[in-house]
């Protein structure tokens, strides 16, 4: 794994070029609607224990502000923008940084040197809020690597983060799209794929999910309860908070608050594709497969920017022989991302199983123009060749 950050730098804008003209036009007022709120919920089966808080995720000690602060103000580093000057003191942090999967508050992950990616991001917007410099985060979706324990699964993922220039002041007539910022890296590959924009409220959600993930690794269900309740405190319908909970539920032996918080997310739009296979393995458990079929039925509803989940669902809906469900999921994916060679890889294999080959052999051949990996190539070109040599008998 490369060592070191990737720094790339960003700009936008739009050059006004004259002025139009505005006709006035009846507008109708639409009614407001209501805002959603939480299902209640029987949380007596949790003992609710202490948690950090925000401030304690991002502080750091006297000794790391007094070294960062020491490099960033010292004379020789002066020539150097300072959202730049960050990045650089950053780069030589990482040279010994080990990566590993635990997420660690601020001064945890610069005293131990290590953590994974969030640990990093979080490092990165505690120095740049010691200097007052303004950071925005964006989800990256990469290739699984899948952690499963106890029947539990978890998907890795990350967040890449902006740092914008302090100095930028936009000129006249210009529209600024994009502000001037760096974008920090942790982890880049090729076969990333950039979500949306987190919310500094989603931001913090990430935090306690992933601890909360750990803390159900380690069967420690009262502590888990503890950290999604403080992560939906920044946003009360994060989507893998309210899923993180259901799953938290289900395992403390109360499926029926685990559907309760299920069916909402469905009903509200709030449903990821996490969210389904959750759903759907609970139901299985409890033998309701009339229900499962129905609700794999609002899958194309589900608005979920990660391929690989849809990937990782086809690739399980097609371990069960559910051919038509598993084509789904990875079209799911290859509408998200075209240029994923593992989508049309799932849509080769899938088709070959509907009996459709033709359309087995497009996606194939489309998978094989897409991959860089040589092992990968070989293994779709000796299947492409067995399916043609099949089709021409």
């Amino acid at each position: 794994m490369p060592k070191g950050l990737i720094l790339l730098t960003t700009c936008s804008f739009l050059l006004l070029v004259g002025c139009s003209s505005v006709t006035k036009q009846q507008v109708s007022i639409l009614p407001v609607p209501a805002p959603l709120t939480l299902p209640s919920l029987n949380t007596e089966i949790f003992d609710p224990i202490s948690v950090p808080t925000k401030k304690d995720i991002f502080a750091l000690t006297e000794k790391q502000r007094t070294d960062f602060l020491r490099y960033y103000h010292d004379p020789k580093n002066q020539q150097t923008q300072g959202h730049i000057r960050l990045f650089d003191y950053l780069d030589t942090f990482v040279d010994d940084f080990g990566f590993r999967g635990a997420t660690l508050r601020a001064s945890e992950a610069l005293f131990l040197k290590t953590g994974n990616c969030l640990s990093l991001a979080i490092v990165t917007k505690a120095l740049a809020d010691v200097v007052n410099l303004e950071t925005a985060f964006q989800r990256v979706h990469s290739a699984p690597v899948y952690a499963r324990n106890s029947r539990l699964m978890t998907l890795s993922s990350h967040v890449r983060t902006f740092i914008y220039d302090p100095n930028y002041a936009p000129p006249a007539s210009v529209i600024v799209v994009r502000r001037p910022s760096i974008i920090i890296d942790y982890f880049p590959s090729r076969s990333d794929v950039t979500g949306v924009r987190v919310s500094q409220a989603d931001f913090m959600a990430m935090y306690y999910q992933n601890v909360a993930a750990e803390a159900l690794l380690n069967k420690q269900l009262d502590h888990a309860y503890s950290l999604l309740q403080k992560g939906l405190s920044f946003n009360p319908l994060n989507t893998e908070t309210l899923n993180t909970l259901a799953v938290t539920f289900n395992r403390a032996g109360d499926p029926n608050q685990a559907e309760v918080l299920y069916q909402f997310m469905l009903d509200n739009g709030l449903a990821s594709g996490n969210v389904i296979s959750n759903y759907v393995a609970l139901l299985q458990s409890q033998g309701r497969e009339i229900e499962v079929t129905a609700l794999e039925q609002k899958v194309d509803a589900i608005d979920d920017d990660n391929p690989y989940r849809w990937i990782d669902l086809g690739e399980q809906a097609f371990a069960e022989n559910s051919f038509t469900l598993a084509n789904k999921y990875y079209k799911k994916a290859e509408n998200i991302a075209p240029y994923l060679h593992e989508a049309y890889f799932g849509l080769a294999k899938s088709y070959y199983q509907l009996g459709r080959q033709n359309l087995s052999e497009k996606a194939l051949t489309r998978a094989i123009e897409l991959t860089y990996n040589t092992v990968d190539k070989s293994l779709y070109e000796a299947k492409l060749h067995a399916l043609v040599h099949s089709n021409s008998n």
